[in-house]
């Protein structure tokens, strides 16, 4: 009997795990099982001749939220033209109440409800032992089949030898503690930790196989102090070998000795990722996320500050008693943290969550198909969730981008608040037609000192040293760009001032690698600004690793110590 699993990515980059459990499980009871990986980007034909070339006997869909659509045409198409090969469905898709349906009616013969590692190679043997009937009962039969004391690791030789400068996914602990409504998460009754020396082997052996970036999935990493510090102290030992992990916490409940752990983290080798949410505690409340938003807040500031490691926050538009005035103070409350990535995010009211079944107490009105993301509700009116959607275009183009680092925070001195700031500039693009639109990297930077030449008391020269020194470092690129041809700044020798401290004899790639740029570079003390540095230096030969761009430096007529 010839199975075949089928997985479709969000992207190329995005290697999911559950065909990869599902072939690992069948493989230790010595089910031979084949894997087709694609992307919702790929044509819908390639996808469709692949499976039929490959001639299966049972073809098991991995179904999600960005995937449901494309699978359930896949399945109709396949049933139309093999009506013998049997087909399964399972995944996040599928688990709510009455998702079979969809499934049964385009042409899916069993859907496989909850975790399948333990339960699809026993359906494959009742299915070629006793047929498909037999099969079925046993797939509806969802508490059979579901001791998770062992552990089976994804990570087989196949799925390695595809991960080299991939993002890999790995999870240490399935389920999570919380009940937050609008998380399918919460709907799990238990919380199990997967044992320490089976995750050290598998990390061990996702870094010996080229993995980019290592994303613990867990809801809650930090949840279990001892466990998080463990895994926490092993990975130091990867420092220098190309690799960074990703982590998503809770950060009211970190340790102390999380903390310090942290803190303590080799520059660019840690990411954590922080849900806030909203800082409005009526919100939470209706919700049931539990978080202490001060303590949240002050840990994030903290760990940001030191500067080692990459912080991305998120909030979520459209929460329960939170209008727009409310969701715009969370919004600069969050911008406090001065985290690398703000995600301005919009509820997705996702089947099987509370909140959907609860939809009707709060007037919510969302789109029907995936993602199921919020239109309006009784605090929020459609014009509001618009409006904020403009901000997180904004957001996203420029704060989330990384390149204009020095140059925002120059331009907040200008505005009352971040919100207002992005505000602004998202109706600057829609006044000139950019807003949603593709804008090449040069333009952006252009766009942006148009738009900051017309806010009242800009200093246009030090506006250009900002925009000029984020260019450089950001970009990579020494050369002035055309749009700062005609500005005040000015980029000097670098070989003039520079060659007396450099070992050797002064080479020509040194051109492209240093800028020494005098400007107007002055820094915010309470109402005044005061000149900080007139010359400053970028060396593209130094990148942080946290946040990848170019060094930068005050240059006083010495080379600075790096």
């Amino acid at each position: 009997m010839k199975t075949l699993l089928v997985a479709v990515n969000s992207r190329y980059d995005h290697e999911g795990l559950a065909v990869w459990y599902l072939k690992s499980a069948c493989e230790k009871k010595n089910i031979p099982v084949t894997v087709h990986q694609y992307t919702i980007n790929d044509s819908p034909e390639r996808i469709w001749s692949s499976i039929l070339e490959a001639n299966a006997d049972v073809v098991a869909f991995s179904c999600y939220i960005w995937n449901r659509r494309l699978v359930l045409d896949l399945v109709e198409d396949l049933k139309k033209a093999r009506p013998g090969t049997v087909i399964m469905a399972g995944g996040p898709e599928t688990c709510y109440e009455g998702a079979e349906n969809d499934y049964y009616a385009a042409g899916v013969d069993i859907v496989l409800k909850g975790e399948g590692e333990y339960r699809f190679p026993m359906l494959l043997e009742t299915l070629r032992d006793k047929g498909l009937d037999a099969a079925r009962q046993l797939a509806e039969n969802q508490d059979c089949c579901m001791d998770v004391s062992e552990y089976i690791s994804p990570f087989c030789p196949e799925y390695l030898e595809r991960i080299k400068g991939r993002i890999s996914y790995i999870e240490s602990s399935r389920g999570c503690p919380y009940r937050c409504s609008y998380c399918l998460s919460s709907e799990s009754r238990k919380l199990v930790f997967f044992p320490h020396e089976e995750i050290i082997k598998d990390l061990e052996a996702l870094v010996s196989a080229g993995a980019r970036v290592i994303k613990f999935v867990d809801r809650s990493f930090n949840i279990n102090e001892e466990h998080s510090l463990k895994i926490w102290d092993f990975i130091r030992k990867f420092e220098g070998c190309d690799v960074s992990f990703h982590f998503e916490i809770n950060p009211d409940r970190l340790t102390e000795a999380q903390i310090s752990s942290l803190m303590a983290m080799p520059p660019g080798l840690v990411q954590i990722e922080a849900g806030i949410q909203t800082v409005n505690t009526g919100a939470l409340k209706a919700v049931s996320r539990v978080m202490d938003v001060d303590k949240a807040i002050e840990n994030l500031k903290r760990l940001a500050g030191n500067g080692n490691i990459h912080i991305h926050t998120d909030l979520i538009a459209g929460l329960p008693y939170e209008d727009i005035h409310s969701f715009i103070n969370s919004f600069n409350r969050v911008y406090e943290i001065n985290a690398h990535h703000l995600q301005l995010g919009f509820l997705k009211l996702l089947h099987g969550t509370r909140i959907r079944r609860e939809a009707h107490l709060h007037d919510y009105k969302y789109r029907s198909y995936p993602p199921y993301e919020v239109i309006e509700n009784r605090y929020m009116k459609y014009t509001d969730i618009l409006r904020l959607k403009k901000v997180e275009e904004a957001l996203d183009r420029t704060y989330n981008s990384g390149r204009f680092t020095l140059t925002l925070e120059y331009l907040l001195n200008y505005f009352p608040s971040p919100f207002d700031l992005y505000e602004s500039f998202a109706g600057y693009l829609e006044k000139k037609g950019m807003l949603f639109m593709p804008i090449a990297a040069a333009r952006l930077f252009k766009t942006l000192r148009e738009f900051a030449l017309n806010i009242p008391g800009v200093d246009s020269y030090s506006l250009d040293s900002y925009l000029a020194l984020d260019y450089a470092s950001s970009l990579k690129n020494t050369v002035l760009p055309d749009f700062l041809s005609e500005s005040g700044i000015e980029v000097l020798d670098a070989r003039k001032y520079l060659e007396p401290f450099i070992g050797g004899h002064w080479k020509k790639s040194y051109q492209k690698r240093f800028m020494l740029l005098s400007g107007s570079f002055p820094g915010k003390m309470g109402e005044n600004f005061t000149e900080h540095n007139n010359t400053m230096l970028v060396d593209t030969a130094f990148t942080d690793p946290v946040t990848g761009r170019a060094l930068i430096r005050p240059f006083n007529g010495t080379l600075p110590d790096y």
